[in-house]
């Protein structure tokens, strides 16, 4: 069993002063894989304070040479892929396909990033005013479990471009990718104290991390429960926030959409990462004299679904990270059940054939209660809500009747008619007639209560920037 037991300080990996440990399981087998020692609030403080002090000489150097330091972290992560790869499938259970396609785009975006550099608008002059964008310092990250390596690298990246500095909390529950991931980063060389990691738990470290007048913004992705504490931790000091939190995503289906192409898309978006995914389309919207046709195909399509060992190429859909992620997921279902919900296909108990390992069945409700805490709450597993509408304007209310707005997905043969429904939707993207975009980096991020600010691409090093105006 492998054990984890430092951080990642000033460029070197010292021992973790501390007794309490984790104890990491296979999600697919329940056997122990590995204990992580979890960290103390003195070794957060000291990789803020050694993150603030690097900024300070890390700020002043050239762009050509941070465009280096991308390159050679990404020439670093290519040569470790297959290990990343596997590490993710082993603690986290995602599957092979999709964490090889995550892991591929998320080490592409240190090349996306060096691209963006290159023209970076960070002055503008005219005849009166010089206006400069600057790196806003140190930032500290706190992320997530259901893709540790594209948060990890979503967050780098930008950073190092715009010459400021990290301390970042990663999930414990992800502490094999993450020692890897840092082993590449000591190989590329990277300037000592420009990246520091602290392995821990929220409610310990993460709170002086939030909390610490050193650090001048806060990236986080997360639950809207974890998000509105961050938000009150850091009103104290006025930190920059990047919030990315929660959704109950819509997918709507227009009356015209082809429903034996969309359906088996609308499960790749529902049970998307197993259902572990805050753009899942896990509401869907059909007109209610489709309905019954609806039902047929999401049944039939469902028993064709491969569930099982994320290491086999054929799986779609693995297990819960964890235990707790699990028992979380039931709860809901029991939920649905108990509220007087239709459950088409699923329910409550390990997914059928399987003595251990967190799998849960794919389940669909279907539900004429729009106020249901099923329909309401996000659950994060593969749990589907079918929701009739009798005409566009009852999908259009029904679609932005929800305290997120993160991502949806309208479908229709007539793709001018989903544009216009799409421009009514309150979310920060919607897909028009696919589950997947082939965009390289558009902007990703949340409307009401599923965040603040943007981050890809451009947008990611944007959100990393304070502006100051210089006047004659």
């Amino acid at each position: 069993m492998k054990i984890i037991n430092h951080n990642y300080i000033n460029g070197e990996f010292i021992n973790i002063d501390s007794n309490e440990k984790l104890t990491l399981k296979n999600p697919t087998t329940e056997q122990e894989i590995a204990q992580i020692f979890l960290s103390t609030p003195s070794e957060m403080n000291q990789a803020i304070e050694c993150a603030s002090k690097t900024f300070e000489s890390f700020s002043q150097t050239s762009i050509d040479e941070r465009m280096e330091i991308l390159q050679r972290i990404h020439d670093e992560l290519i040569k470790h892929e297959e290990t990343l790869i596997d590490l993710a499938v082993l603690e986290f259970g995602a599957t092979i396909t999709t964490t090889r396609r995550r892991t591929k785009n998320a080490i592409n975006l240190f090349l996306v990033i060096k691209e963006e550099l290159k023209n970076y608008d960070f002055i503008k002059k005219d005849a009166y005013s010089l206006t400069r964008k600057e790196g806003v310092g140190v930032i500290g990250v706190i992320i997530p479990w259901n893709a540790n390596l594209a948060h990890l690298c979503s967050n780098i990246a930008p950073a190092i471009a715009l010459g400021c500095t990290l301390v970042i909390k990663p999930s414990e529950f992800n502490a094999l990718e993450t020692q890897a991931f840092l082993e590449c980063l000591h190989k590329a060389k990277i300037p000592k104290g420009v990246v520091n990691v602290i392995q821990g738990t929220g409610e310990i470290v993460g709170e002086v991390l939030t909390k610490h007048p050193l650090v001048n913004a806060i990236s986080f992705i997360g639950s809207t429960k974890t998000g509105k504490k961050i938000f009150e931790n850091c009103s104290k000091t006025i930190k920059r926030m990047t919030l990315e939190l929660g959704g109950k995503s819509p997918t709507i289906l227009l009356e015209d959409a082809n429903l034996q192409e969309v359906i088996p898309q609308v499960l790749s978006s529902a049970y998307s990462n197993s259902g572990q995914a805050c753009h899942a389309g896990s509401r869907l919207l059909v007109p209610k004299s489709k309905l019954q046709e609806v039902e047929n195909l999401l049944l039939q399509n469902i028993q064709k679904l491969k569930i099982g060992d994320p290491k086999r190429e054929e799986t779609q859909i693995g297990p819960m990270i964890n235990q707790t992620q699990f028992n979380t997921v039931q709860s809901y279902i029991k939920s649905g059940i108990e509220d007087g919900a239709k459950l088409l296909c699923g329910g409550l108990g390990r997914a059928e054939g399987f003595q251990k390992g967190y799998f849960v069945k794919p389940t669909v409700f279907i539900c004429t209660d729009e106020t249901l805490k099923i329909v309401q709450e996000e659950i994060f597993g593969p749990v589907l809500c079918v929701l009739p509408y009798e005409n566009e304007q009852e999908a259009l209310q029904i679609a932005n009747n929800t305290i997120f707005g993160l991502s949806a997905y309208v479908f229709s043969n007539d793709e001018t008619k989903a544009l216009a429904f799409a421009n009514h939707i309150r979310t920060g993207r919607v897909l028009i007639n696919t589950a997947t975009s082939k965009a390289k980096t558009p902007p990703f991020g949340g409307m009401k209560q599923s965040g603040l600010g943007r981050m890809g691409g451009k947008y990611s090093m944007d959100a990393f920037c304070e502006i100051k105006s210089i006047l004659f």
